[in-house]
């Protein structure tokens, strides 16, 4: 159980890159963030991931360190700050992404089952030329979320609401734009052997204007020493076409365990 719960945080958390279009103003989401804070252990964790995505007339490379903090037995806390490099029509920039943190709050436990609130805030301190990778404006969300042990099985679900904030522009339509949502997550891990896990999910969104979109992730993680862990993941988004955000990302990263 509690390898499982380590092998779903230290992959699920790397997040993926979702490359967006060149006519597109969706909001950057990442499927697997959620469900990785909420079955995060209680332990001192540094990661470093890099992600790339690919789509019609954008190509994206996110570099992305994150520290995780335990302040109590039921608490946990973690900061993410990425640097993103966009390469597009207009040519290539680079430059630091929305600093963005995360906490859990454990409120209850029992049998290898936990029910936590969960909250996340984007600072947007990055450019708007990265959106939406960065998006220069404060976005909140809180969620509850269940976590569940079945054997070698870990299911999860999370629902929660997003308060986004977006400036406004005339290319938006209500399909594209950045709007406050309706989230769902759900999912499992599954313990492979002693040191290796896969992992899984979907993210559904409902936006306050009428926009519906629909994210696949998958990844597996492999623990090389006691210390360090290496993982992979992908991302695919799999809604209506013209309300897709990208199309796909991969991610490797490695973490280290203190």
């Amino acid at each position: 159980m509690h390898r499982s719960r380590w092998a779903a945080c230290a992959c699920a958390i790397a997040l993926a890159v979702l490359p967006i279009r060149a006519d597109a103003a969706g909001v950057y989401e990442n499927a697997a963030t959620e469900s990785a804070l909420l079955v995060a252990p209680q332990r001192i964790t540094v990661r470093g991931t890099v992600e790339i995505g690919s789509s019609p007339g954008v190509d994206a490379t996110m570099y992305r360190i994150l520290a995780a903090f335990p302040a109590r037995s039921w608490f946990l806390f973690w900061v993410e700050m990425p640097f993103v490099s966009v390469a597009d029509s207009a040519g290539i920039e680079s430059g630091p992404g929305d600093f963005i943190a995360r906490a859990r709050a454990r409120v209850w436990g029992s049998h290898g089952r936990a029910l936590s609130l969960l909250a996340t805030v984007a600072t947007g301190t990055g450019n708007r030329r990265f959106f939406p990778y960065s998006s220069q404006t404060l976005d909140m969300c809180t969620s509850v979320g269940f976590v569940d042990s079945v054997g070698a099985l870990q299911p999860f679900a999370i629902v929660g609401y997003e308060w986004v904030h977006r400036v406004d522009e005339t290319r938006y339509t209500d399909d594209t734009a950045p709007a406050n949502q309706f989230r769902i997550t759900a999912g499992s891990d599954l313990e492979l052997g002693a040191k290796g896990d896969l992992r899984g999910g979907a993210l559904l969104l409902w936006y306050s204007t009428g926009a519906e979109r629909s994210l696949l992730f998958a990844g597996g993680s492999y623990d090389w020493t006691p210390m360090f862990r290496l993982l992979a993941e992908g991302q695919v988004e799999v809604g209506p076409e013209p309300q897709r955000v990208g199309d796909w990302s991969v991610t490797a990263g490695l973490t280290v365990l203190f």
